[in-house]
C-alpha cells in the first residue's frame, strides 16, 4: 500500500485559471515520464510559473514538471494512452487544435518533444463532434469511445477502432452500435476497457442499446480475430433503474484488475440505497455470464458520487467526493458500518470493505477525476489542492503522488491449518471457565486435553467467539464489541478495541463526517455472538436464539466489518459455539459438545455433517494455532 503522505515536490497546477479552479481528467505513464491533460493553463514548480495549457508531463525520476514538454491544445483532455513505441501518448478529448494545426478530438504526441509523431504514418483522423472520452489498445487495435459522430466521414457513433500505427478507421473493428440513452441527454460510451488477453472489453456510458440488444449504461463485448460484437452470454440489469432523475447517466468510471480476474464501476446518482447502484464502487467477475449478472460486492458511500477507480495488485482504489465508505444504509448521513474516508478510498479487493489507508481530501471539491497506479506508487488527480485532514494538510495543486516506498505491505490474513493445535476458550457450558484448553488434531484424531498456560492477563471467561489471523487473536465480548490482542501459544498482548469507525483526526477536524459503527457491535446482535471464523474476506458467525449461520466482510488490515449481513446457512446451526476451517471443510461444535465436520463450498457449508471428535469441545471459541 501506498505511503499517506503525498510526495512533495509534484508540480502545482494554478489555483486560478481564470475564473475557474483547473482539473485534471487522465493520466498516463509513458517511459520516464507521468502524462497530465486535463483543463488548465499554468502550472508553478517551486516558484516558478510556467504556461502549459490542457497537457503536462512529469519526470518520474525527480517528480518535476518537464518544462521541456509544452504542447499547445485549444480544449480539454480527457483520455490518455501509451503507445506501443513507449515514446508516444494518444491524447483524446473535447479540442480540436494541436500546436496550431487541425487535431480534432485525437492526436499522438512525442511524450520527449511534445510534438506530434513525425514518422510519416500516423494521421489523426477526424472525429466529428463531442469529445474522445476514453482510449485504450486492445487486440493489436486502437479503440476509442466517446460522444461522436463521424470518423474520416464515416458513421461510428461513440465507439471505433483505429489502427495505432496509421489511424486508419478499421471497418472490421469497433462497429459495434450503441443507441438510444439511459435517462435523456445524447448516446455517448464514457469508458471502455479490455481484459489482458484482449478478448473481452467492458462499455459503460448513456446508451440503452449495444449491438441492438437492450444492455443499459453497462455491455460487455467479444474482440474476435475477424470482427468485434457484443457478447450476448453476459448482461446485467445492475444500472436498468434511474437514480436521481436529473442524471442522464450515472456511471462516472470503471478500470481492469491487472490480473484480468474481474472489472470495477464507479457512479453517482444519489443516496438511494441497497436496491440500485447508484453512489457505488462494484466489482464484477470476468469469468461470469448469464442473463442478469450481478456484481461481486457493492461498496455504497450514502450519497457521494465517485468519479474515479483503479485497481492495484493489492487495492480498489476509488476517488470522487465522498464522506464515507462502507455505508449501504447512510441517506447524506452517517449509516451503520460507515467509516470516513473523504475524497478517496482503498478497498479490499476480495469484498470491498475500505482497508486502513486514508489520506483524504479536504476539501473534496467536485471529485478525483483520475487516478493512476505505477510501478512506484499512486497519482491522484483532481479539481482541489490538498490532502490530509485540515489539522495537518499538505498543498498539492490538483496532482498529488502516494509512492508506495514508506507505505506498508499488506498482511497475509493466514489462519491455522492442520495438522495443528486446536484451542477451546472458555471451556464449559452453563458456565465458562477461565482457561484456555487445547488438542493436536490432524483432522480425523484428537489428542487429550490440555490446560495452557498463557501469560498476559486475558479473562477467557467472557470470549464470545474466536478468529486467529497473522498472529493477532481476534474475539467478541459479552459488551457486543470485537477486539483483538496478539497471541503467540504463551502469551497474549494488550487488549485492543476494534473500533476503525472512529479516526481522531478527522473526526477533531470534520466532526460530521464521523463515521458509525455496525448493528454488529450492538447488545442485541453482538452480545449474543456464540461463535466465529474467518475465511476469504469473511467473518461467519452464529448467535443465541438463531438457527442461522451468518456472515459479514471481514478485513482484518483495517477491522472493518461490512455493514450488511448475509446468510450463509439458514438453519441447522443452532448453539453452535466454535468453529474454523481448514482446506474445504468447516469443523464446528454442535449442541452436544461434539466436533463434527462438513464440506465448505463457495463460502456456505455443504452437505452432510460428520462427527469426527466425541470429546466435549464446548466453549466460547475454538482456533487452530
Amino acid at each position: 500500500m501506498p505511503s499517506e503522505i503525498p510526495y512533495g515536490g509534484t508540480p502545482n497546477i494554478e489555483p486560478n485559471q481564470g475564473g475557474w479552479a483547473g482539473v485534471v481528467y487522465a493520466m498516463a505513464k509513458v517511459g520516464d515520464k507521468i502524462i497530465v491533460g486535463g483543463k488548465f493553463k499554468s502550472v508553478k514548480q517551486g516558484t516558478t510559473t510556467y504556461p502549459v495549457t490542457n497537457l503536462l508531463a512529469i519526470d518520474v525520476r525527480n517528480k518535476h514538471l518537464d518544462t521541456s514538454f509544452r504542447p499547445q491544445l485549444d480544449g480539454v483532455v480527457e483520455a490518455l494512452e501509451p503507445a506501443p513505441d513507449g515514446k508516444s501518448v494518444f491524447v483524446g478529448g473535447k479540442f480540436n487544435t494541436v500546436n496550431g494545426n487541425a487535431r480534432p478530438k485525437l492526436a499522438r504526441i512525442d511524450v520527449s518533444t511534445g510534438q506530434e509523431v513525425a514518422n510519416g504514418t500516423w494521421r489523426t483522423p477526424g472525429v466529428r463532434h463531442g469529445a474522445v472520452y476514453d482510449i485504450e489498445l486492445a487486440h493489436g487495435r486502437l479503440y476509442i469511445a466517446g460522444q461522436f459522430t463521424k470518423i474520416a466521414g464515416i458513421k461510428r457513433k461513440g465507439f471505433a477502432a483505429l489502427s495505432p500505427t496509421t489511424g486508419g478507421l478499421s471497418t472490421k473493428y469497433g462497429t459495434v452500435p450503441f443507441t438510444g440513452v439511459h435517462n435523456g441527454g445524447i448516446t455517448r460510451v464514457r469508458r471502455i476497457a479490455a481484459t489482458p488477453d484482449g478478448e473481452k472489453m467492458y462499455a459503460i456510458g448513456n446508451f440503452r442499446t449495444a449491438g441492438g440488444e437492450e444492455r443499459r449504461q453497462f455491455a460487455r463485448l467479444n474482440l474476435g480475430d475477424s470482427s468485434d460484437s457484443l457478447d450476448t452470454t453476459w448482461k446485467t440489469s445492475g444500472f436498468a433503474t434511474t437514480c436521481n432523475t436529473v442524471f442522464n447517466s450515472y456511471v462516472r468510471d470503471m478500470a481492469m484488475s491487472p490480473d484480468g480476474k474481474f472489472v470495477v464501476v464507479g457512479t453517482t446518482g444519489g443516496p438511494y440505497g441497497t436496491s440500485q447502484l447508484c453512489d457505488s464502487v462494484t466489482r464484477w467477475d470476468n469469468d461470469t455470464t448469464g442473463s442478469d449478472v450481478r456484481p461481486a460486492w457493492v461498496n455504497w458511500t450514502g450519497g457521494d458520487t465517485i468519479d474515479s477507480v483503479t485497481v492495484s495488485a493489492s487495492a480498489v482504489f476509488a476517488g470522487g467526493h465522498p464522506r464515507w465508505s462502507n455505508n449501504p444504509y447512510g441517506r447524506d448521513s452517517a449509516g451503520p458500518g460507515a467509516v470516513t474516508r473523504p475524497g478517496l478510498a482503498a478497498l479490499d479487493p476480495r469484498n470491498g470493505v475500505p482497508l486502513s489507508w486514508n489520506p483524504g481530501r479536504d476539501p473534496r471539491g467536485d471529485g478525483a477525476w483520475s487516478l493512476l497506479v505505477t510501478s512506484e506508487g499512486l497519482w491522484v488527480g483532481s479539481d482541489t489542492n490538498y490532502f490530509l485532514p485540515p489539522s495537518s494538510h499538505k498543498f498539492r495543486g490538483k496532482i498529488g503522488f502516494f509512492p508506495f516506498e514508506g507505505g506498508k505491505t499488506l498482511p497475509a490474513d493466514a489462519t491455522g491449518q492442520l495438522p495443528g493445535k486446536v484451542y477451546v476458550a472458555a471451556p464449559g457450558t452453563l458456565v465458562q471457565r477461565n482457561e484456555l484448553l487445547s488438542r493436536t488434531f490432524d483432522g480425523t484424531t484428537a489428542g487429550d486435553a490440555v490446560t495452557e498456560s498463557v501469560s498476559g492477563g486475558m479473562d477467557w471467561s467472557d470470549v464470545r467467539g474466536t478468529m486467529l489471523i497473522d498472529g493477532a487473536l481476534w474475539y467478541a465480548k459479552s459488551d457486543g464489541k470485537l477486539y483483538k490482542r496478539t497471541f503467540d501459544g504463551t502469551s497474549v498482548g494488550a487488549e485492543q478495541l476494534a473500533n476503525p469507525y472512529a479516526d481522531a483526526e478527522w473526526d477533531a477536524d470534520e466532526p460530521r463526517w464521523k463515521g458509525n459503527e455496525p448493528q454488529f457491535y450492538s447488545s442485541t446482535s453482538g452480545g449474543r455472538t456464540l461463535g466465529m471464523f474467518f475465511d476469504n474476506g469473511r467473518m461467519y458467525y452464529t448467535r443465541s436464539g438463531s438457527s442461522a449461520l451468518y456472515y459479514r466482510y471481514f478485513t482484518p488490515e483495517s477491522g472493518v466489518l461490512g455493514a450488511i449481513e448475509y446468510t450463509a446457512a439458514s438453519s441447522g446451526w443452532t448453539n453452535v459455539r466454535g468453529m474454523f476451517v481448514s482446506g474445504d471443510k468447516l469443523y464446528y461444535v454442535a449442541s452436544d459438545g461434539k466436533l463434527n465436520t462438513v464440506k465448505f463450498v463457495d463460502g456456505a457449508p455443504s452437505g452432510s455433517s460428520t462427527v469426527i471428535s466425541t470429546a466435549d469441545w464446548r466453549g466460547g471459541g475454538l482456533f487452530v494455532g
